[in-house]
């Protein structure tokens, strides 16, 4: 799965994921955003134990370098479920500096450590290749983000590290697996054909048979996605490819269309979309209200938080969202650090009280161990 990724390169990821979260993170979080933990869906106990047992000795030589890795019980949803996770413990903790060791001036490593990992020019070229190939893939969502890692690597280097480099890619373990459903997926897009698939739904950790007219298909966060008519809801739903298996194709009226793409359909409507919009609760979509205080509200505006319902007199906003998924919502809104709270409906108001109390308590729990 994880051919040609170097430790550090794990190390990196590693970290780098674990700075961006501001909750603790499971295993299966790790195995799913981190290449070289990657499993195939299809994966043996065995290869599940050997991923796991990669990530515990990194998580354990990341400690000894110093980097603040730590394991915590923390609650799922709001039924409270404990799960073992992992996060970063200091606020302020950064990533280590890069300190580039020059290999053609006879220079070796001595080490990394808590400040810095070193890092060879040829390990620095591969990097910088890979991104500017990434940057130039037309319409590649993450081009904007590689154009901004290319800027800040090549930063302070030398001209002669910028020559052109080869490009070497990590296959994906869902990319790989999910290649003979997306050419399924395609040909029943373009000949409007419907599909039957069984689908994994992580809200319910349950599998269920699904019939859709698939309308388009989406990559967004790293992940392929089939929109279409799910004639089980009689809705338009989003699915994600990497949790579909035996995917067929109708096969029956060969060249004659299953269906119509309603005229007022439009795929990029579906594009960007946040965790809370992708997917459905058991109980379905529900419209919020989140008020956001001032200045948080000009944030909240400019960014196109939700729609606008109610501007206050000292500047806060009442916005209004249609949530799929509860529990990625809540968290979303309790990382604006009381910046927002949850209005109506009452439900998911009390839901977002409960879980901040819990949250609460665990950093009291936190300080005073």
């Amino acid at each position: 799965m994880s051919h040609g990724i170097t430790k550090l390169q794990r190390w990196l990821d590693l970290v780098a994921y674990l700075a961006n979260r501001r909750f603790p993170v499971a295993v299966e979080d790790l195995r799913e955003n981190i290449p070289a933990y990657s499993l195939d869906p299809d994966a043996t106990e065995k290869e599940k134990e050997s991923s796991r047992r990669k990530f515990e000795r990194d998580k354990d030589e990341l400690r000894d370098l110093g980097i603040p890795i730590e394991t915590v019980d923390y609650s799922i949803g709001s039924s409270g479920e404990q799960q073992k996770g992992y996060r970063l413990t200091r606020k302020n903790f950064h990533l280590p500096y890069l300190k580039l060791v020059n290999e053609a001036s006879g220079g070796t490593r001595a080490g990394s450590s808590p400040s810095h990992f070193e890092i060879r020019e040829s390990e620095v070229e591969a990097a910088l290749g890979g991104l500017r190939e990434i940057a130039s893939l037309p319409g590649f969502p993450l081009a904007s983000h590689a154009r901004s890692a290319f800027r800040k690597l090549a930063f302070d280097l030398e001209p002669t590290v910028l020559r052109d480099s080869p490009v070497l890619f990590a296959p994906d373990a869902e990319a790989e697996s999910t290649a003979d459903a997306l050419v399924i997926l395609s040909q029943a897009v373009r000949e409007r054909k419907t599909v039957t698939f069984h689908y994994h739904a992580m809200t319910r950790d349950a599998q269920a048979d699904r019939s859709v007219r698939p309308f388009g298909l989406l990559f967004q966060h790293g992940h392929w996605y089939v929109v279409g008519h799910d004639e089980r809801r009689s809705a338009i739903r989003m699915f994600r490819v990497g949790r579909m298996r035996d995917v067929q194709r109708n096969e029956a009226a060969a060249g004659t269309p299953d269906f119509t793409v309603p005229d007022d359909f439009r795929l990029e409507a579906y594009g960007g979309r946040k965790a809370w919009e992708l997917g459905e609760d058991e109980e379905g979509p529900v419209r919020t209200t989140v008020l956001f205080r001032f200045p948080r509200a000009l944030w909240a505006e400019r960014n196109r938080h939700g729609e606008l319902v109610e501007d206050m007199p000292d500047g806060s906003q009442l916005r209004a969202f249609e949530v799929r998924r509860r529990d990625p919502f809540l968290r979303w809104v309790l990382s604006l650090a009381g910046d927002a709270t949850v209005r109506s409906p009452t439900s998911l108001r009390d839901e977002f009280r409960a879980l901040a109390a819990r949250v609460a308590q665990q950093h009291r729990e936190a300080t005073d161990g």
